[in-house]
C-alpha cells in the first residue's frame, strides 16, 4: 500500500490553507491563477467560493457564476471525490442541466441519481421516474411513490404497495413521509398500515361527517378511527 511522506502531507496541508486563505479574502483571481495550474485544493476554495455567491440571493442561484463552479470540480467529481459529486448533483440540478444528470447517473453515481429523481419528480416526468424505477433505481422509485401520493394517484399507488414486500413497503412509507393531501391515496397507505395516513384520514373522515367509514374503519380495528368515534362521540 502506497504511503504519504510527512513532507508531502505537510506540503498538501499547506497548500489546502493558502487555498481557505485566499477564498477567505475573496482573492479568486489567485484562486484561478492556482486552479489552472491543477491545484485541487484551490479548485474546490474557488468553487465554493463562487457557488456562495451564486446562492447569495435566495434560492434561484446565478447560473454563471455556479456554471463556473460546475467546470471547475467535474474533473474532481469524475477521479471519484464524494464531496465534489455531491456539490455537483445539487448544482447541476439548480441549474436544470439535466442531461448531464442523467449521464452521471446512468454511470452510477449516487447523488447524480438522487438529484435526479427529485427534477423529474419536480417536472412531473412521472414516465421517466417509472422507466428508472423499473430498471430498480431506489430514488426514482421513493419520487415516483411520492408523486403518485401527491397527486392522489390512488389506483397506480395502490398496486404498488399491494405488489410491495416488506422491505419495500417500508420504501413506500419512508417516501410518502408524512400524509399525502389526498383522500383516496390516504385511504391506500392507511390501509397497508402507514401511521400517519391512519391518523390523518380518520381526523379528516370525523371533520367531514363521515361516520359510517370511520365506524367500519374502527371495527376492522383501527385504533385512530376508534379515538376519533370517542371524541365525536358517535362510536355508538
Amino acid at each position: 500500500m502506497a504511503s504519504h511522506s510527512p513532507g508531502s502531507e505537510a506540503g498538501d496541508a499547506a497548500r489546502w490553507w493558502h487555498a481557505y486563505q485566499l477564498a477567505e479574502r475573496d482573492q479568486d483571481d489567485e484562486l484561478r491563477k492556482l486552479a489552472a495550474a491543477d491545484d485541487d485544493h484551490a479548485r474546490r476554495q474557488l468553487a465554493s467560493w463562487l457557488s456562495d455567491r451564486a446562492y447569495a440571493y435566495g434560492t434561484d442561484p446565478d447560473r454563471a457564476g455556479l456554471g463556473e463552479a460546475i467546470e471547475l470540480i467535474r474533473p474532481l467529481a469524475d477521479a471519484g471525490d464524494d464531496i465534489t459529486e455531491l456539490w455537483l448533483a445539487r448544482w447541476l440540478a439548480d441549474c436544470g442541466r439535466l442531461e448531464e444528470l442523467r449521464q452521471r447517473a446512468d454511470r452510477g453515481s449516487y447523488h447524480a441519481a438522487r438529484k435526479l429523481a427529485c427534477c423529474l419528480a419536480d417536472r412531473d416526468l412521472l414516465d421517466e421516474l417509472r422507466a428508472r424505477a423499473d430498471c430498480g433505481d431506489r430514488h426514482a422509485y421513493g419520487a415516483l411513490i411520492s408523486a403518485l401520493a401527491d397527486h392522489d394517484m390512488h389506483e397506480e399507488l395502490r398496486a404498488h404497495v399491494e405488489a410491495a414486500d416488506a422491505d419495500t413497503r417500508q420504501l413506500i412509507f419512508d417516501a410518502v413521509g408524512g400524509s399525502p393531501p389526498g383522500m383516496n391515496a390516504k385511504r391506500v397507505l392507511a390501509d397497508a398500515g402507514h401511521k400517519a395516513s391512519m391518523f390523518h384520514l380518520a381526523r379528516q373522515l370525523a371533520r367531514q361527517g363521515s361516520m359510517d367509514e370511520l365506524r367500519q374503519r374502527a371495527d376492522n380495528g383501527d385504533d385512530y378511527a376508534r379515538h376519533w368515534l370517542e371524541e365525536t362521540g358517535s362510536q355508538t
